[in-house]
């Protein structure tokens, strides 16, 4: 018998193809192990703030804040939405405000001025997101929006 030597394993030549066999595919295995990682998309979120929102003067008119967008858009470029969280303070009376979150593609309505939601999911996580406000029929004064905060998480 034969023995083949290398530096970390001595084997038989028999018990050698074998596992030179198990070796090769091992390492064609594991290309594409760290090609699934790879192409799967990494999770992040942007956040962004303003300090104020508009004035809301006219009953039953909208009013909307500027855009709001990722700060660094090249990081978020090709990712996926997976949920947005957003938060609005009133001055005034919070029943009198309706309020939307809107996506060029897609609006919602908002229930309260905080909160999150997932139906924005699978909508392209860099592109600008407005939040739209329109002042009640039945408030009596002007209502001004506080500090705006938004979160969109994508993958």
């Amino acid at each position: 018998m034969t023995w083949s030597t290398s530096p970390r394993t001595r084997c038989r030549h028999g018990g050698g193809r074998l596992m030179a066999i198990f070796i090769l595919m091992g390492m064609l295995a594991l290309p594409g192990m760290n090609a699934a990682p790879a192409l799967a998309a990494e999770a992040g979120s942007w956040a962004v703030t303003l300090p104020r929102g508009p004035l809301l003067t006219t009953p039953g008119r909208s009013e909307s804040t500027a855009e709001l967008r990722s700060p660094a858009p090249r990081n978020v470029a090709g990712g996926r939405i997976t949920r947005v969280s957003w938060r609005y303070e009133v001055s005034d009376d919070r029943h009198a405000v309706r309020a939307w979150l809107c996506h060029p593609r897609r609006c919602v309505a908002l229930a309260s001025g905080r909160g999150g939601t997932r139906r924005f999911e699978g909508l392209p996580a860099d592109m600008p997101f407005v939040l739209r406000f329109r002042r009640d029929e039945t408030a009596s004064s002007s209502i001004r929006i506080g500090r705006v905060q938004l979160i969109v998480n994508y993958r």
